[in-house]
């Protein structure tokens, strides 16, 4: 969350943008309400008292020292030192943390060092600026960062298991707090302030909180309980495969279908991910018309499908004039903020590429924007107190549906279907760029998912741009972490081409072998480990962006792709496959030949001489690999070629518990710190605004590479 932390807002204008007063109005206060919560001593005698002095301002919430008893999200323990949860009646309020139904939580920080967030010296512009200059508002050291991950982990469980457009949460620091405003987009902070000398600061806040709506508290009311009668209810769980009765259904609302009925389904699974940027959630669900749930209480929508009302022509034609499976996708969709600059919504680019008859892509029914969904931080970005340099963008709330409800890639037969599944992503890949002119930005191994009959489509077009926009309408890299190319990672201002979506392929394909193709014995955990590494590299260099991709470069420079340590169970022509796609991509990241190579070459053309020969040789090769970046042709003419082959097991299916050890890893990383940053630096500052691959710096003749002959590209098999 570098440069998403914005403070130090002033509470009364946090109060006045994003806690609308109430009506009633707040009690009197006694003389000293926090006089019974103890100022030294152990942090946790602190909880209770505090929880007696503020219970009087919440009259319809309730709240609970959770500091004992946690939540398991993700396989992880949290722990909240308050939560609180809406008082209903009849219903007891869990004695626990309880992620999936509180309103609010508070942390405790007994000690006022290893301060999470640090205000400026006063209130002038020089100490303002000042901050900014020193990034003083979120302290570099080791005790601020865990501070500030510990409230962004416990934020994003409350997201993850709750629908919530944002959320609001209290950091205690010895005698001051805070008041903490989360969106996709960013974290608002407001300036400290003494709790104990001005406690009505607090007082007003949890009142307002209390009397806020849920919609205004940040919950996603286009997402409500199913509330299905009983046979109803049981036919989508069984549609679903929901074997589990315990597991809630939910009416979930699609934007472009209002009026004509609703999806039914479980909340979406639980993810590791980040609380901002796209927060993208999907599940299967169950679409049932209006008609039917209104005409019919009972389970058999046979009967019901013909009941239509008048007038519902185009319904009764349409996806949605029966009930079916189908795949909804729930995300946060970017919002440029440069003038003139407009982002295409996913459902728009699906109705650009169908339109070119682009193949392996799912067929969308529906989709647009969440009704009050529109993130609110980056509104902020000019504000007077800001002390940061904010590097945020605004994300508008998305549902999208899709009728194929595939399976992940992950999730394999055998490896043969495994690339079978890339190459149909690549080629409508390569259709979208040649022929709609759409670049998808955004290849990973969670889009590309597999049909029942082992077919890839390629999904998640949200990031994708049309290739003739120019220039950048985010100040972030564009893609998926572990699956974005080594030039991207190591240069964050750099355009995203289609030579690095054509690596992203081969990102996906080498770590989903790494990770999910069952291998020999001698392939441990810490093997898997170190070997991975690569895909999740990354560190954050004082005052800049987040960097990665040094590892990467590393193997494609060595033809090692997948590993050289990785020996498959079964003799698969997966590994020489892996082998041969990576083979351009050496001569990308290593030092291309020297003008003065070249010329050597050129005056020179018929010559004998073994060193020119071999020169020669070399640039050929260097340009011939250069060129197989250029284009999908070749890839896909490899992959077609491997897929042919008969040796491909049939019993290598996917392997998702295979255990991975990063711990070697770690170590190794920490190791190569310092190498990575002074190539990093090294790298940046020679290459600002870095060339593309055919047009770059003259620097030493390239290593000897053994040659390889590839076949002729085609033009019928880029498109094909």
């Amino acid at each position: 969350m570098n440069g998403r932390w914005l403070g130090a807002m002033p509470v009364i204008g946090f109060f006045d943008k994003c806690i609308p007063a109430t009506e009633g109005a707040l009690p009197d206060l006694p003389d000293n309400p926090f006089g019974m919560v103890p100022t030294d001593g152990a942090e946790s005698t602190r909880y209770d008292p505090f929880i007696a002095a503020i219970s009087g301002w919440m009259p319809h919430l309730y709240a609970v020292n959770t500091s004992a008893k946690g939540d398991t999200v993700n396989n992880v323990k949290l722990k909240t030192d308050i939560s609180i949860y809406n008082l209903v009646d009849d219903v007891v309020p869990p004695d626990r943390t309880n992620f999936s139904q509180m309103e609010l939580w508070m942390e405790f920080k007994a000690k006022t060092d290893g301060a999470p967030f640090q205000d400026p010296r006063d209130d002038t512009e020089e100490a303002r600026l000042l901050a900014i200059e020193e990034g003083s508002f979120t302290p570099d050291t080791d005790e601020g960062n865990k501070a500030r991950g510990q409230l962004a982990h416990y934020a994003g469980a409350q997201h993850s298991l709750q629908f919530r457009h944002f959320s609001f949460s209290i950091i205690i620091q010895g005698d001051y707090a805070r008041f903490l405003r989360w969106d996709p987009s960013a974290t608002v902070v407001t300036a400290a302030f003494n709790y104990r000398t001005n406690p009505r600061l607090m007082a007003d806040f949890l009142w307002r909180f209390d009397h806020l709506s849920p919609q205004q508290r940040g919950h996603d009311i286009s997402i409500q309980p199913a509330g299905l009668a009983a046979e109803v209810d049981a036919r989508v769980r069984e549609e679903l495969g929901m074997m589990d009765m315990n597991i809630p259904l939910y009416k979930y609302q699609v934007p472009g279908s209002i009026g004509m009925g609703y999806a039914y389904g479980p909340r979406p699974p639980t993810q590791n991910r980040s609380l901002v940027s796209r927060c993208t959630r999907s599940l299967p669900a169950f679409w049932i018309p209006a008609e039917v749930i209104t005409s019919s209480s009972c389970g058999d929508f046979d009967e019901c499908d013909a009941e239509q009302p008048r007038g519902r022509d185009k319904m009764k034609k349409g996806p949605w004039s029966e009930p079916r499976v189908i795949y909804v996708k729930d995300t946060w969709r970017f919002l440029s903020d440069l003038p003139n600059v407009e982002v295409m919504a996913e459902h728009d680019i699906y109705e650009i590429l169908h339109r070119h008859g682009t193949p392996n892509i799912p067929e969308h029914v529906a989709g647009g924007d969440v009704e009050g969904g529109r993130t609110q931080t980056q509104d902020l970005v000019d504000a007077p107190w800001l002390c940061v340099r904010p590097r945020i963008s605004p994300y508008q709330h998305y549902r999208l549906v899709h009728r194929i409800v595939g399976r992940a890639l992950f999730k394999f037969a055998c490896t043969k279907q495994l690339v079978t599944g890339v190459f149909d992503a690549l080629q409508a890949h390569s259709h979208a760029f040649h022929v709609a002119k759409i670049l998808h930005r955004d290849i990973s191994a969670g889009n590309i998912i597999l049909t029942d009959g082992g077919k890839g489509l390629l999904i998640d077009w949200e990031l994708a741009k049309k290739v003739d926009e120019g220039g950048s309408r985010r100040p972030d890299r564009t893609g998926t972490w572990q699956f974005m190319s080594a030039n991207l990672l190591l240069h964050p201002g750099k355009m995203h081409t289609f030579t690095d979506d054509l690596e992203s392929f081969l990102h996906v394909l080498g770590w989903t072998t790494l990770r999910y193709a069952p291998a020999s014995d001698t392939y441990r955990a810490h093997n898997r480990g170190l070997d991975m590494e690569a895909f999740d590299q990354h560190y954050h260099p004082r005052g800049g962006n987040e960097l990665g991709g040094h590892q990467k470069r590393l193997v494609l420079r060595g033809e090692s792709c997948p590993s050289s340590t990785f020996e498959p169970r079964t003799l698969t022509p997966l590994c020489d496959l892996l082998t041969e796609l990576s083979s351009p991509f050496k001569s990308l990241y290593k030092q291309p030949p020297t003008a003065e190579a070249r010329q050597s070459v050129q005056v020179n053309p018929d010559s004998s001489d073994r060193l020119l020969c071999r020169l020669r040789d070399k640039l050929a090769l260097y340009d011939e690999d250069l060129r197989c970046l250029e284009s999908p042709t070749w890839f896909i003419n490899t992959m077609k070629t491997a897929l042919d082959d008969d040796k491909w097991p049939s019993d290598d299916r996917a392997d998702e518990n295979l255990p991975v050890d990063f711990s070697r890893g770690t170590r190794r990383q920490a190791l190569n710190r310092t190498k990575e940053l002074q190539e990093t630096q090294r790298l940046t500052e020679s290459s600002k605004g870095l060339p593309s691959s055919s047009k770059r710096a003259a620097s030493p003749t390239p290593e000897p590479s053994a040659k390889r002959r590839r076949g002729t590209p085609t033009a019928s098999a880029t498109h094909s």
